[in-house]
């Protein structure tokens, strides 16, 4: 009997059966005393994503459902959602995870499934079944135990105190002994020497005490030891869990590029002092020394390269507090309309290509707006306006004439998220440095010719050093039309936190001019899991 009251797995049976299991659901928490005439719905969604209401009989507060061949047709993971419906009301259940086990399909011998997908049904198997109230009742069953260890010691200390009363009133009678000892020692020589012995015994006796109240501290010293490894155990468990939990449901997904925010680019040639750059409606003005600027305007204090000054002025426009360097005029922090991001490798605003040099990735900070935005610099710099931009374009430019493309290598490093572009809630949102995320789908918008391609990811906090976190993952299609639009799941580990991404592309392909057009999909981890990876 299925509880609809919380989340459950249940396997419906295996590949091809038909009406080979009746499943039974109990409805009472939903029917209630409200709505007991209510009629009841069953949405079943199958693994291969095909959503119907399969047929179902209801007794007395149990809905029982017996799968058919058509609901087991696939092998996978699926829904199930009961309804309530009682004229314009409609109440739903939780959603009823679903299994359908594989098995051999009578008289044809289709192709196998791709092993990720065989793998990700495993997984996805296996996390179903992870009971985690199983561990806590291990844990309880630890904790009982270590309670017995506690009485056992309490009954230990309460023989000792008996000893001790023993030895007390043994004590005593060897005080009466001795006096009467004292009063006949000059006629008890041999029991002097006896007395000698007793107490030779005795010093034994308290060497033996000593011996069992160190063996008992050691002990004790081992219960703590076994109760902090059980903490630990208990920690990794839940943190184990939480990363598991949030790889299946991320606290935050977003896309790179998307059309919510415009977004633009500026990429700086030489900047001197009195050089300056407006945003929206901040002015920011480079300056030999820092002074007390104007309302809506920012000194900057002119660096010793022209990397660190289009570093500082991103830091700038962020709002960054650096008073040895930046001086903002009252009132003046963020800038208000856009934010921005140091990066000096290529990248593009939609099919706009932006060359490698010293450059602000700039976005838009309020979402679905159309006022026109102000972007203009004194500075020697190229200006791509505030543009809407849904995918991003990679040119091969790696591809070299050679039959098969034999001589076509990697095309060079294109920023996707720029160090430090990582934010909660959309990029009105704060900025987290300290939150990890993964790239877990790339999307194939458009690609310019069939070639076969192969897509690298890597990251880097300082884009000197690049750390390869994907390799040759294959990216293509046999059609060119820009509707293409095909996902390809990715499995590389995790980013640290205040890194960037990047890709590198191939193909066997001989244009230097072909591109691919392309959408990154990632999620974001809880900053309490965002440093820690106990696998």
């Amino acid at each position: 009997m299925i509880d609809l009251s919380k989340t459950s797995t249940v396997n419906i049976g295996r590949r091809g059966e038909h009406h080979f299991r009746n499943i039974e659901f109990d409805v009472s928490s939903l029917l209630g005393n409200d709505y007991p005439s209510a009629s009841l719905q069953a949405i079943y969604k199958r693994p291969d994503g095909t959503a119907y209401p399969v047929v179902t009989s209801y007794t007395t507060g149990v809905l029982k459902w017996s799968p058919s061949a058509t609901d087991t047709i696939d092998a996978g993971v699926g829904q199930l959602e009961i309804r309530v419906v009682s004229g314009d009301v409609v109440g739903k259940s939780v959603k009823v995870i679903t299994i359908v086990e594989e098995a051999l399909v009578d008289g044809i011998a289709p192709p196998p499934e791709p092993p990720a997908q065989e793998w990700l049904n495993q997984v996805i198997s296996a996390l179903a079944a992870f009971d985690v109230v199983d561990i806590s009742s291990l844990l309880n069953l630890t904790y009982n135990l270590l309670n017995d260890n506690y009485t056992l010691l309490n009954t230990t200390n309460d023989q000792l105190n008996d000893t001790y009363n023993l030895l007390n009133t043994t004590s005593d009678v060897i005080d009466d002994s001795y006096t009467l000892l004292n009063t006949t020692h000059g006629l008890l020589e041999d029991n002097y020497t006896l007395s000698t012995t007793t107490n030779n015994q005795l010093t034994d006796t308290h060497n033996l005490l000593t011996t069992t109240h160190n063996l008992l501290n050691d002990n004790y010293n081992l219960l703590n030891t076994t109760h902090d490894l059980v903490e630990e155990m208990r920690d990794t468990l839940y943190t184990r869990t939480g990363i598991l939990l949030n790889h299946l449901h991320p606290i935050e997904t977003a896309t790179a590029p998307d059309m919510v925010s415009r977004r633009a680019s500026i990429t700086f040639t030489n900047i001197s002092v009195g050089n300056n750059l407006v945003l929206g409606p901040v002015t920011y003005t480079f300056v030999a020394a820092l002074g007390s600027p104007a309302a809506n305007h920012v000194l900057i204090r002119l660096q010793s390269t022209l990397r660190e000054n289009v570093q500082k002025l991103a830091q700038a426009i962020r709002g960054v507090q650096d008073i040895s360097n930046i001086a903002y005029g009252t009132g003046v922090g963020t800038n208000p309309v856009s934010t921005a991001y140091w990066t000096c490798q290529r990248f593009s605003i939609g099919d706009i290509a932006v060359a490698p040099g010293e450059s602000l990735f700039l976005l838009e900070r309020t979402e679905n707006v159309t006022t026109a935005l102000t972007l203009t610099t004194t500075a020697t710099a190229v200006i791509n306006a505030f543009t809407r931009a849904s995918y991003l374009r990679y040119i091969l430019s790696g591809n070299v004439a050679g039959s098969g493309g034999v001589n076509s290598i990697r095309g060079p490093m294109h920023t996707v998220l720029p160090i430090g572009s990582v934010v909660i809630g959309g990029q009105a949102g704060p900025l987290s440095p300290i939150a990890a995320y993964d790239c877990h789908l790339v999307t194939l918008c458009r690609q310019s010719d069939t070639s076969e391609k192969e897509l690298d990811l890597y990251i880097s906090n300082d884009e000197v050093t690049f750390t390869k976190v994907s390799r040759s993952t294959p990216v293509g299609a046999d059609s060119a039309n820009a509707g293409l639009h095909i996902h390809i799941q990715m499995r590389q580990s995790r980013v640290p936190a205040g890194y960037g991404l990047y890709i590198s592309m191939g193909s066997d392909g001989t244009s230097s001019t072909a591109y691919c057009d392309l959408k990154f999909t990632y999620h974001l981890y809880p900053i309490n899991l965002a440093a820690i990876n106990p696998f």
